[in-house]
């Protein structure tokens, strides 16, 4: 558990904040979608039903950007790098490429029925 944790504070504040932003964006939407709210017209100025339904699919795009940015940033840091630092921003581009990957795999479908 130690290992998991020390490689997670290893990420650094910002790009756990992304990581945890991309995943809390799919979560709160699949959530609304799953608990099957139907907004009616007394709840449609409600902010609790507005963030999922309305917030987070304007969201996923500017967060998939940045995720992307973040992984073409860290391929170029570890083209500059070698050895152990090289490894290690390796590592971070795996973990966005899964990122990008599971928001693509959500969001795709929602955004092809609009």
């Amino acid at each position: 558990m130690s290992r998991i944790s020390s490689r997670l504070a290893s990420l650094g504040f910002l790009r756990l904040g992304l990581f945890v932003l991309a995943v809390a964006n799919i979560v709160l939407h699949a959530g609304y979608q799953l608990a099957g709210i139907i907004v009616t017209s007394a709840q449609e100025s409600s902010v609790w039903t507005s963030i999922p339904s309305l917030i987070a699919p304007v969201m996923a795009p500017i967060l998939m950007v940045l995720v992307l940015f973040d992984y073409i940033m860290s391929r170029v840091r570890a083209a500059d790098e070698s050895g152990e630092q090289r490894v290690y921003y390796l590592w971070i581009s795996r973990i966005e490429l899964l990122a990008i990957g599971l928001m693509l795999a959500y969001w795709i479908p929602f955004f092809l029925t609009l």
